[in-house]
């Protein structure tokens, strides 16, 4: 099916400080009880690096037959980090018919550094998010909340990091249970020969199908 494109704008508010604010949001629509959901890390594009979140969606589309929802990931500032996946998910929920063809949905969340350090807050809030692939969560950003947002978090994770990522002990913080899974000679950006190894993480998802 054709990518469907949009702008999500809005305001972001902050001790009487109002900026404007817009997300780029590609649809890979699927008829599917599944919708998954691409964050990337800070002031990450909706297409990715060599278009590695495109290469993703498509993956995911053709292979587990689920619908995905790419966004892009503009800093606003350090009081909005959550705002761009509140703002997606919100997205979802309002268009899900036109994204799956099913209300009754469940989202799986696909993350990288900040975007999946933000997820990790978040995710306990949200019943419909069952499944996450936290890839490189950036650990200097809230700790405490990653650590007490995956505690809280009744779906299923796995987080995963690259074994020459500069957060790579933070695996030993993580909650008793929650997966996890190192990939050996990848940096923080998976870079290089890597890259293949990035996108191949989508099949950790298939469990779920």
């Amino acid at each position: 099916m054709t990518i469907q494109n949009t702008k999500e704008n809005w305001q972001a508010t902050h001790n009487g400080v109002t900026i404007d604010v817009s997300m780029d949001i590609q649809v890979h629509p699927c008829k599917s009880k599944f919708i998954v959901l691409i964050i990337p890390g800070v002031d990450g594009s909706v297409d990715g690096y060599d278009n590695k979140y495109i290469h993703m969606a498509e993956k995911i589309v053709k292979e587990q037959h689920k619908a995905v929802v790419r966004i892009s990931n503009d800093f606003i500032s350090s009081f909005h980090w959550e705002d761009n996946t509140k703002h997606a998910l919100e997205y979802i929920d309002d268009n899900a018919l036109d994204i799956c063809k099913n209300s009754d949905y469940t989202i799986e969340i696909i993350a990288h550094s900040a975007g999946a350090s933000v997820a990790a807050w978040i995710a306990h809030s949200y019943p419909k998010i069952h499944n996450m692939i936290l890839i490189n969560c950036a650990a200097k950003l809230q700790p405490e909340r990653i650590l007490d947002g995956l505690s809280k978090y009744k779906g299923l994770a796995t987080v995963v990091y690259g074994s020459k990522d500069p957060s790579l002990d933070f695996i030993k913080q993580l909650p008793s249970g929650t997966h996890h899974k190192i990939i050996e000679r990848a940096d923080h950006f998976f870079s290089g020969s890597s890259l293949a190894d990035f996108i191949n993480l989508v099949d950790l998802l298939k469990e779920d199908s």
